[in-house]
């Protein structure tokens, strides 16, 4: 991983000193061609975050490399808006290989038991079947010193083809496990919440399965602290035990299985390159997207696309981002459906009228990857969340 990291030490202060001086086509060009050809070499799900912001900066820089007059103002902000996530991803990966060559003889942890239900004796015909037939149980995580908890869960559970596995506490090494591909769920305790957040904002490993797997809290106590804690963690959920496990388990369930399916995003902006970006953004990030440059066409995109969010350019022709709101709050199909403005007026009056007319947020260009991605995913998560509330029969 050298030698990448020196190329995109090299990639950055190129990409700096063009953003810095006047426009040069051919430097561009070749900045753009080696951002691409970084983010390909970057292959491993602990660099997921770096790729996807070379990505969306190689992405948008495309949109100029044959101008000989390059970006305007607004336009070069959100190029060094994108490359500064870039800079941010490559800061936090050489955090965390600094932390582990500081830590190059920490014993590992003795594997956490797996709280499970003894296996029946199999058949006479399945005696001889080979132990790589044998399915792969989806697991959750329970950071859960006492095992206590993480074992009635497991019970709960075991009819929904999960196992629960136990861990007495939530470091490093939790990254690694949260890569499996079997790991659906981390579960922590609130007083672990805040270690949980300052281990993702090193490792990007854990802040790539973050987007992956549901996280939970659960609490002794209706602490709203804690609560607010988990919130601005954007948690999937909040639980109080030993009296909500019940809760906790079905809630589980249903959300795991909304992750099957992914999150959708429309967007409508007329600016292409802008348009190109955020598709290459939201789609790292497990989405999917349908994109609009023609303001009018608009409401066709929700033919056969069920929106979980609906991102609106402020500034259009033909039909700009207030009426196409309005638009979408009388469709039956998106009357309540999250929708989010994005422009580069600052305005507050401005601001305050989008959300007035029926918006849900509102988002500032230049946009930031980070900033795009988790507005998008908690207006997602908590529409997903109001749709099974709502599925729910009533007492």
């Amino acid at each position: 991983m050298g030698q990448e990291l020196d190329a995109l030490r090299q990639l950055e202060v190129d990409a700096r000193r063009l953003m810095a001086q006047a426009w040069d086509c051919e430097a561009a060009s070749d900045v753009c061609e080696r951002a691409e050809a970084q983010a390909d070499r970057l292959s491993n799900p602990q660099h997921a975050s770096l790729a996807e912001a070379c990505l969306g900066f190689a992405a948008y820089l495309s949109a100029f490399t044959g101008s000989r007059v390059g970006p305007m103002q607004q336009k070069r902000a959100q190029l060094v808006a994108l490359l500064d996530g870039v800079t941010e991803q490559l800061h936090r990966l050489e955090t965390s290989n600094a932390l582990d060559l500081m830590l190059p003889n920490e014993a590992p942890e003795p594997a956490p038991i797996v709280i499970d239900a003894p296996a029946p004796a199999p058949l006479p015909e399945q005696a001889a079947a080979a132990p790589s037939e044998t399915p792969t149980l989806e697991t959750i995580i329970f950071i859960d010193p006492s095992g206590k908890d993480a074992g009635t869960l497991g019970m709960a559970l075991e009819d929904h083809g999960y196992v629960v596995q136990p861990l007495l506490r939530l470091d490093r090494q939790t990254g690694q496990l949260l890569s499996r591909s079997d790991v659906k769920a981390l579960i922590v305790p609130a007083a672990a919440l805040e270690i949980w957040n300052k281990l993702a904002q090193l490792d990007p490993a854990l802040d790539q399965a973050r987007r992956r797997i549901g996280l939970f809290v659960v609490s002794r106590s209706d602490d709203p602290r804690q609560r607010l804690a988990a919130s601005k963690a954007g948690v999937d959920g909040y639980f109080v035990l030993p009296g909500d496990m019940k809760r906790l388990s079905s809630e589980i369930v249903a959300t795991l299985r909304d992750r099957l399916d992914p999150y959708r995003a429309l967007f409508v902006d007329d600016d292409v390159s802008m348009t190109m970006v955020v598709d290459s953004i939201l789609r790292r990030s497990g989405m999917d997207t349908r994109m609009v440059n023609d303001s009018t066409r608009a409401l066709e995109a929700i033919d056969g696309f069920d929106p979980d969010v609906i991102l609106l350019d402020l500034h259009m022709p033909n039909l700009n981002g207030l009426e196409l709101l309005s638009l979408f709050r009388a469709h039956p199909k998106t009357a309540f459906t999250p929708v989010i403005l994005i422009s580069g007026d600052e305005d507050q009056e401005r601001r305050f009228e989008t959300l007035t007319a029926g918006g849900d947020d509102y988002l500032m260009k230049p946009l930031r990857p980070k900033h795009l991605v988790a507005a998008v995913v908690g207006r997602a998560q908590r529409a997903r969340w109001l749709k099974r509330a709502l599925r729910k029969p009533r007492r």
